[in-house]
């Protein structure tokens, strides 16, 4: 008795089982993207990881985990689009799609993901990456213009050379390592930015939030002209610079400082109203 009654557990076990995994779908579609394209995925719970193709293809994995959820993907003219179309009410692990995207260079690639993760790595692209929670990784990109928004996702950037880098998360922390262009802007409220590298390429950097702590280290290589304040916050600096001889603004010990390491070529600007700013040596 008590065997027969341990094989209808197992095989209740199986069954369930057997339909979770029957229920996990994975969707592959493919389409030639040429320069100037568009692709643009919208997913409320799920991941989104976004890598190079070979070629002018756009390679799109959607995969859902229930029968509640499906990815619609299509492409008209150069747009390509992923959206996440919910056929019932869902739990949020029902309702979850991942999307793995493998897309070529110089398209104009849109992610808006809520609950994230987003992951972007190796392109050459615009790129708008945009979630309330998400928390946001891009890495290893070159030439790329990439424009970033969360409310409280935390923003990781990290390898990026000579691309437009623009930030805004309001209660998300945002670290950036060795990532430099032209022009690299961070705005945040109360969370934290955390700058590590040179500051390279000749660009304007520009550091703000309103009571979140700025740290930034720096290599004694560093090419800058840096200004620093904090209008009731604290300034502290371990690095050394040469006093700048005409100045905009009068400077406050302990609120303020600027300076220029060797032919200050890059332009960098930290601000705060009430946050801490630190500036250390690498």
């Amino acid at each position: 008795m008590a065997s027969t009654r341990a094989k209808r557990i197992w095989l209740t076990v199986t069954l369930a089982t057997a339909v979770a995994f029957a229920a996990d779908n994975k969707k592959e579609f493919r389409y030639a993207a040429a320069p100037g394209s568009t692709i643009t995925v919208v997913n409320e719970f799920g991941p989104v990881t976004v890598r190079p193709s070979n070629g002018r293809q756009v390679v799109i994995t959607a995969t859902t985990h229930s029968d509640k959820a499906e990815a619609d993907v299509n492409q008209t003219g150069t747009r390509i689009e992923a959206r996440t179309h919910m056929l019932a009410k869902a739990s949020e692990n029902d309702s979850r799609v991942d999307y793995d995207i493998q897309v070529p260079a110089n398209v104009m690639l849109n992610i808006d993901a809520d609950g994230g993760p987003i992951h972007v790595e190796r392109l050459r692209s615009d790129m708008t990456l945009q979630g309330d929670a998400a928390e946001v990784t891009v890495q290893d990109c070159s030439n790329a213009r990439v424009h970033v928004h969360t409310l409280t996702g935390p923003v990781t950037l990290s390898n990026i050379s000579n691309s437009y880098v623009d930030v805004t998360s309001p209660n998300g922390n945002v670290q950036l390592t060795s990532v430099s262009g032209p022009r690299v802007t961070v705005n945040t409220t109360k969370s934290n930015i955390r700058y590590t590298g040179d500051f390279a390429g000749g660009g304007q950097y520009l550091l703000n939030n309103h009571s979140g702590d700025i740290d930034v280290l720096l290599p004694t290589t560093a090419s800058v002209d840096i200004t620093a304040r904090s209008v009731t916050g604290v300034v502290e600096q371990d690095f050394p610079l040469q006093q700048k001889q005409h100045l905009a603004y009068q400077l406050t010990p302990g609120r303020s400082f600027a300076g220029t390491s060797n032919s200050g070529a890059s332009s960098v600007q930290l601000r705060s109203f009430s946050g801490k700013i630190r500036v250390k040596k690498q």
